[in-house]
């Protein structure tokens, strides 16, 4: 499904009306018509039949009124509540508040929240504040929110929760808490991107009449994740297979005090299918391993004693460089001089596929450049704070503009970037793809460790680069999503992951 930002949604629209001849009041018509029918099922669900509107300025006022229009064929008692005069009402806008008025409803304007009685209502619908609004909250439009949100009752908002940036997701001062939202033609990038996603609520994409030739005025570089492509590439391996033809991936990392990141890390690229794991460690933690893990094979590499790799381990990581298909390091590799030099050089004489994660990426703090020497392909992992380092960007930065910075980065470097975050994004040539699993009980120790070892796993499988980094992120958040009736957001841990994928991924094989 497409996503657009806030400038693209104004382009499309305005191509739609002035290029292909499409009249606003044609497309603000069917927005109430989609608003009325959203309406009516939430009011017959809780067995309701009075609904108030309250209407700003804009468009979304606009498509309020139209809705109204429609509510009140289908027998719905309608308040209108406007929060301007109606001098201020204008263009398609006055339109449908005309009709309103001819077709006898009320209209109350320069209402003030402290004014209404919101226990009359059955249903709040939402038409304050559209996707414009990029500032904070105005004072009077706050205290509505506010309003609305206390009343405790059931909200539908139009097009997007007023108050919620439609380019990020963020609330800008307060957001309006909507049970439903109803947004018109397609997504917009602040309602797949938390906090917008839990502001939001359900949302319902309208299809108001855009022809399919609008959407070509802008480029179509941003959508959900498909499970289609899950099912292509997870599905029941074939009866001849062998562990060598199911992948080999080597695994370094797991330094002393971490050895848990190089464990969930090696068992996750194990059951996401890989054949052969190896798991290259510190050789004073060897013993450790061995009792940890049974179905992967350790390799001791020279360390300084303190479980940590000496510079020399390069050279003897050598000969499973060769034979391994891809290249999982990062996770509890340790962040002395020693360890990212091992790193460094590990990862320049490498030329197949890597997964690049965690301490590893450090190797790369303010030397970007170094992405265009790597021969092989890859695929990277920060959540938003390591992104902040990799690239000396505050962090805040990236989360007022996370999808330009992860197209900005992508780019640049030339590899799959897996932001980790809430969603999480996918960015790969000029494309993000955004994740439509998963939730907060991810935000724990191991979980990206464990994800490292899915892309290991899947990659390892001969699955393309960029097809392996969305089945993978799609598969580690369902496994949580499967996971959360029976653990819940706080008593996930990431080695339940584990014990989740098997069957999960059998859903797809046995289809």
């Amino acid at each position: 499904m497409k996503i657009f930002s806030s400038k693209e949604a104004r382009q499309i629209d305005g191509y739609a009306i002035s290029d292909l001849g499409i009249p606003g009041e044609n497309l603000m018509g069917a927005a109430g018509n989609a608003v009325a029918h959203q309406a009516k099922k939430m009011l017959l669900a809780n067995g309701g039949k009075n609904a108030a509107i309250i209407c700003g300025k804009g468009n979304n006022g606009g498509d309020g009124y139209a809705a109204a229009i429609n509510l009140n064929k289908f027998g719905v008692k309608v308040s209108l509540l406007s929060i301007v005069s109606a001098e201020d009402i204008t263009g398609d806008a006055k339109i449908f508040h005309d009709r309103c008025i001819n077709a006898g409803l009320s209209c109350h304007y320069n209402v003030t929240p402290k004014n209404i009685d919101f226990q009359e209502y059955d249903l709040l619908i939402d038409g304050l504040l559209g996707t414009g609004i990029h500032g904070k909250v105005r004072a009077n439009v706050a205290e509505w929110i506010k309003s609305v949100n206390e009343s405790k009752k059931p909200v539908l908002s139009i097009d997007i929760p007023s108050g919620i940036n439609s380019d990020n997701g963020q609330v800008l001062g307060v957001g309006i808490k909507a049970d439903t939202t109803i947004t018109m033609g397609f997504l917009k990038l602040g309602l797949v991107i938390n906090p917008g996603v839990e502001y939001a609520g359900t949302v319902e994409v309208a299809d108001i009449g855009y022809p399919e030739k609008s959407f070509e005025i802008v480029e179509a570089n941003k959508r959900l994740a498909d499970e289609s492509i899950v099912k292509t590439y997870l599905q029941k391996p074939p009866s001849d297979t062998y562990k060598h033809r199911q992948g080999k991936v080597y695994f370094l990392g797991g330094s002393r005090g971490f050895t848990g990141a190089a464990c969930l890390s090696c068992e996750a690229a194990l059951r996401a299918g890989a054949g052969l794991v190896i798991a290259g460690i510190p050789e004073t933690l060897n013993p450790i391993y061995e009792t940890k893990l049974t179905e992967v094979i350790t390799d001791p590499l020279p360390d300084t004693g303190s479980g940590h790799f000496s510079g020399k381990a390069a050279e003897y990581a050598q000969t499973k460089l060769d034979w391994c298909d891809v290249l999982a390091i990062g996770p509890g590799l340790g962040t002395d001089e020693k360890s990212l030099q091992f790193a460094r050089e590990i990862i320049k004489r490498f030329t197949k596929t890597m997964i690049i994660d965690a301490d590893a990426l450090r190797v790369f703090h303010g030397n970007l450049d170094l992405f265009q020497e790597l021969e092989g392909r890859f695929i990277i992992t920060p959540h938003y704070g390591e992104a902040a380092m990799l690239t000396d960007i505050n962090k805040q930065k990236i989360v007022e503009s996370p999808f330009e910075f992860l197209k900005d980065l992508s780019r640049r470097i030339g590899g799959v970037v897996v932001l980790k975050g809430a969603p999480t994004l996918i960015g790969f040539e000029d494309q993000i793809v955004v994740s439509t699993t998963g939730h907060q009980g991810l935000a724990t120790g191991g979980s990206g460790d464990v994800l490292t070892g899915i892309l290991a796993g899947i990659t390892a499988q001969g699955v393309p680069l960029k097809a392996a980094a969305e089945v993978a992120v799609y598969i580690h958040g369902k496994a949580a999503d499967i996971l959360l009736e029976k653990r819940g957001y706080r008593g996930l841990i990431a080695s339940d992951l584990l014990d989740a994928l098997p069957n999960l991924i059998y859903q797809y094989e046995c289809k």
